[in-house]
């Protein structure tokens, strides 16, 4: 935006006036965050996702939601976080999970992802 040097307001973008574009910047925002995607990602959510998706890819039985408390938003260089995930499957079946979230970095090796470990889903 431009400002009006009579008074110091600001001046719209005529060209985005009526447009879809911030709207559709929000949502794709939005999604992303509830993906899990992006630098700023909460270590639980990151843990929920791969969680669901593991399951659902590799054990064969699809995973509606996991919601895992406490919300853990960081982990500490070589600090291990344990967390308790309730896992619910689309049959509307579910079961809890102990988890953890470990942080590989130690004082050498840097920008290593977290490590995730949970309890397997009951057969």
């Amino acid at each position: 935006m431009r400002m009006d040097g009579r008074r110091g307001r600001l001046r719209s973008r005529p060209w985005l006036r009526g447009s879809r574009v911030p709207a559709v910047a929000a949502a794709v925002a939005v999604a992303c965050a509830a993906a899990g995607c992006g630098p700023n990602t909460d270590a639980y959510v990151a843990l929920q996702n791969t969680m669901k998706s593991h399951i659902t890819t590799k054990d064969h039985r699809p995973v509606a939601s996991v919601s895992c408390t406490p919300h853990v938003h960081d982990t500490v260089r070589e600090e291990t976080a344990h967390l308790r995930c309730l896992v619910v499957f689309d049959d509307k079946t579910s079961y809890t999970a102990a988890a953890t979230i470990k942080n590989e970095n130690s004082g050498g090796a840097h920008n290593l992802p977290d490590s995730y470990s949970w309890d397997s889903p009951p057969r």
